[in-house]
């Protein structure tokens, strides 16, 4: 009878201490967490960016350029006894093009925004743009959410370009009873989320045919601008 509680509390005593073994190997996986929460790239009516991001607790950053690529680089580390943080920087378009990627050195996830736009300096002015401002932010849950604003008198349309893999968001001269939306997209792991605005705009075209009234004297061109790639 001893022998047998004997081997009871072995047992038991061997139970609790692969229980609490377990739970030590388990439970510093289950609470990391990403560095980075969330982040968001806006430009605004005059057509500079800016980039706001957040920052879970216990993490710290470095900027770094890479001048090959002319990437704008937020390095994250693990830092002790930070709380969690948001920030804000300014950005310019370097010729037609902006690149800022974030490396969570804690995970070893990489992200990359590419925007395709228009040096600020050069902007056309409101009444010749027909988007107004825009966003665009990386959310926790994966997905990206674009928000933005046209001018008055501006149509717009969703449209998904299967040939270039591209979602486009066309703008052109017509009614419209809203001049805010938001659209919601999902990435998939692997492969680039590309959204583009692609403007329809007006040219004069023949100004004789037009004053015999044998059309309308304008044609359409279409410009994508400004153009976002999520890697």
């Amino acid at each position: 009878m001893k022998n047998f509680n004997l081997f009871a509390v072995l047992v038991s005593l061997t139970l609790v201490f692969t229980s609490c073994s377990f739970n030590e190997t388990v439970l510093p996986e289950e609470q990391s967490t990403d560095l980075l929460k969330t982040h968001t790239i806006r430009r605004d009516v005059d057509g500079t960016y800016s980039l706001d991001y957040s920052l879970n607790a216990n993490a710290a950053t470095e900027n770094v350029v890479d001048e090959s690529t002319n990437t704008n680089y937020i390095y994250l580390y693990s830092a002790e006894n930070k709380l969690s943080s948001k920030v804000t920087q300014d950005f310019t378009i370097d010729g037609n093009q902006l690149k800022i990627g974030f490396v969570d050195t804690n995970s070893s996830k990489k992200s990359q925004i590419t925007i395709k736009d228009e040096d600020a300096k050069f902007f056309k002015t409101k009444n010749e743009d027909m988007l107004s401002e825009y966003s665009i932010s990386g959310n926790e849950d994966g997905t990206y959410t674009l928000n933005f604003s046209v001018n008055n008198k501006v149509k717009v349309d969703f449209v998904f370009n299967e040939e270039l893999n591209i979602y486009e968001v066309h703008l052109e001269e017509g009614k419209s009873d809203e001049t805010t939306f938001s659209k919601v997209f999902d990435k998939i792991d692997g492969e680039a989320l590309k959204i583009d605005f692609v403007n329809h705009i007006r040219e004069d075209d023949n100004i004789s045919a037009k004053s015999n009234g044998e059309d309308d004297g304008y044609v359409f061109t279409k410009e994508r601008r400004p153009e976002v790639i999520i890697i």
